[in-house]
């Protein structure tokens, strides 16, 4: 798969009705499906799916005139509508205040770049998957956990991504293995701080609760939403001493900061990055050992996680083992 490939693939499939045509699926090629996940066992309207989400995240990291280009040429613009490519273009060359020739530049120049875009994706999704369960998958995790707190609070800040039409709801949920001791009066307890409406919740067990949200509208392929959720489980030294992510659904970025506090800081700080679920529980200080700050935070960030694997932080204390 190479950028040239991908510039004629693209060049293929703005035929027509572009990305609406009824045989998309029999145009797209072998570079443009690897680079959007396509299978030889997805159907059709999935294949069509895939293509769109693809190309409608991609083309918008393109600099405003040439994402136009773009989404005009493939047929994802709602005001260029056109049954054929030569109308769509005209739209586009009446935008620009341009002949058509100079529309038919930008284009090409858009292509370019976002065959760039799409070969680098496809070797990014190659390594790291792109399973989008129930519809949505993450673009970045920024997670803030206040361990200076009696009871601990984990507010996390999400922007995803709609794998399909008419996304109106997100199932989340949330592990906090706890001390035995612990009470069973106490249970993770959730709050949005925007974004959406919490509207079910499900204790699974006394460590794991799972909360259904509400989006404020409808989500449709491709379109990007933020929200913020916050978590509040039980006393401090009932937690484990660490704070791991491990993806389910595709995830690109994930970034935390644990705030210690001054008069709380661990002895030992070390990152967790890719290892298998609960590997981490031997809690075996880890080589790669982390600098809390002289406020009594830590930070770090993964990027392109693969799902299954855990990415995060674990602490040690003096008095510990």
């Amino acid at each position: 798969m190479d950028g040239q490939q991908m510039v004629n693939e693209l060049k293929e499939i703005r035929r027509g009705r572009g990305l609406r045509a009824d045989d998309l699926h029999e145009r797209v090629g072998l570079a443009l499906c690897t680079a959007c996940g396509v299978t030889d066992l997805d159907h059709p309207a999935l294949i069509r799916r895939k293509i769109i989400l693809q190309l409608t995240k991609l083309s918008a990291k393109l600099p405003s005139d040439l994402h136009l280009a773009a989404t005009v040429a493939l047929g994802l613009h709602q005001d260029a509508a056109g049954e054929f490519l030569d109308q769509r273009i005209a739209w586009l060359a009446n935008t620009y205040d341009r002949d058509p020739r100079t529309a038919r530049r930008r284009v090409d120049n858009a292509f370019k770049m976002l065959a760039e875009l799409l070969y680098d994706a496809g070797m990014r999704d190659r390594k790291s998957g792109s399973y989008s369960p129930d519809g949505w998958y993450v673009e970045s995790l920024r997670g803030f956990l206040r361990m200076d707190l009696e009871l601990p609070t984990l507010t996390e800040e999400r922007r995803i991504v709609a794998a399909v039409d008419d996304l109106d709801e997100l199932i989340l949920s949330m592990s906090a293995p706890r001390d035995p001791r612990a009470g069973d009066e106490y249970a993770i307890r959730a709050e949005m701080v925007y974004g959406g409406e919490i509207v079910a919740e499900e204790r699974v067990s006394s460590s794991h609760s799972r909360f259904v949200v509400r989006l404020p509208s409808p989500l449709t392929l491709g379109q990007t939403h933020n929200y913020s959720i916050q978590f509040i489980s039980y006393p401090r030294q009932w937690m484990r001493p660490y704070y791991v992510f491990t993806p389910l659904r595709r995830c690109e970025e994930f970034s935390v900061r644990v705030r210690y506090g001054t008069h709380n800081a661990p002895a030992k700080v070390w990152r967790i990055s890719g290892l298998p679920s609960k590997a981490y529980e031997d809690f075996v200080p880890g080589d790669d050992q982390l600098t809390v700050d002289r406020l009594g935070d830590v930070s770090l960030e993964f990027h392109d996680l693969q799902q299954g694997l855990s990415y995060g932080l674990q602490w040690q204390y003096d008095d510990e083992p």
